[in-house]
């Protein structure tokens, strides 16, 4: 059991959670941040540009996560989720699963030769679909931990047991297949839940259908220099340059399922469709 008297537990290592645990613990508290994703960040990492300035947020999320990950306050515990919560306000006890990472965080130099071996590709969640990774990978070069994880999902190691290439590349003997699942429990005295958001998948507007019928997130990437398409406004169709893009707002909001203003799109909508013009001085953006 870990125990540290006065800690707090904040679940999500989203923008959200990166900042309460830095607060807390720069006011000496001892924090466990905990993130069920292999890297921390969350939405905010994917973002092109952040409102109202505009400015890259790969300085803003690089010194955040520099800051979190070297906290001598703060524990990071990736790839976990809570199994459990017991007590009350100011004494509470949870537990914690953590899930194998199979790449040593300390011996791992991110040098990227493990990736480069692997045979196996899987859809790239941090792009949001619209480009691959390998079974082992990083989600972006500044991420954190700076440390390559395996996908066990689509790992050849355990889908069609016996792949050992990447193992095999690792000069620092960083990939352990045999690393096992955690049961943690934590002593805390709060807990902030900074749990973030997916995207809805809107069942209309022929979404599944029309590739070029894409979300707020997804236009994210594509204009992101880091991302699928070099930072080019293109098509998901036929990597084409668009004429004409129209932003719908309120999808997943302001219906019968869900009466309430995201409070978001508006403003959103606007960065996105300045960025937009910015990069085609001729498209006609709209928006509905």
């Amino acid at each position: 059991m870990f125990s540290k008297v006065g800690s707090v537990l904040v679940i999500g290592g989203g923008i959200a959670g990166i900042q309460a645990s830095l607060d807390l613990a720069d006011s000496g508290y001892f924090v466990y941040l905990i993130e069920k994703a292999a890297f921390i960040g969350g939405k905010a990492a994917q973002l092109d540009k952040t409102y109202p300035v505009n400015d890259c947020p790969f300085c803003i999320r690089s010194n955040k996560h520099m800051e979190c990950i070297s906290h001598t306050n703060i524990k990071i515990l990736t790839l976990s989720e809570v199994k459990d919560i017991k007590g009350s306000s100011g004494d509470f006890e949870a537990t914690i699963i953590q899930h194998p990472r199979y790449v040593d965080i300390d011996k791992c130099t991110n040098c990227g030769l493990c990736a480069e071996r692997c045979p196996e590709e899987a859809n790239d969640e941090f792009n949001e679909g619209l480009g691959k990774r390998k079974a082992i990978y990083l989600e972006y070069p500044e991420a954190a931990p700076n440390s390559y994880a395996v996908d066990r999902e689509n790992c050849l190691h355990f889908t069609k047991a016996g792949c050992n290439i990447c193992k095999e590349a690792c000069i620092e003997k960083a990939i352990n297949f045999e690393q096992k699942e955690q049961n943690i429990s934590l002593n805390v005295g709060s807990i902030i839940f900074a749990a973030g958001f997916d995207s809805i998948i809107p069942p209309y507007y022929d979404y599944d259908k029309l590739p070029n019928v894409i979300t707020s997130m997804e236009f994210e990437r594509i204009h992101s220099l880091n991302g699928p398409y070099g930072g080019h406004l293109i098509r998901p169709s036929d990597r084409k340059e668009p004429k004409n893009i129209a932003w719908l707002q309120c999808i997943g909001s302001r219906d019968i399922y869900h009466n309430y203003c995201s409070s978001v799109c508006c403003m959103y909508a606007i960065k996105q469709a300045t960025l937009a013009k910015q990069s085609s001085k001729m498209l006609n953006a709209t928006i509905f």
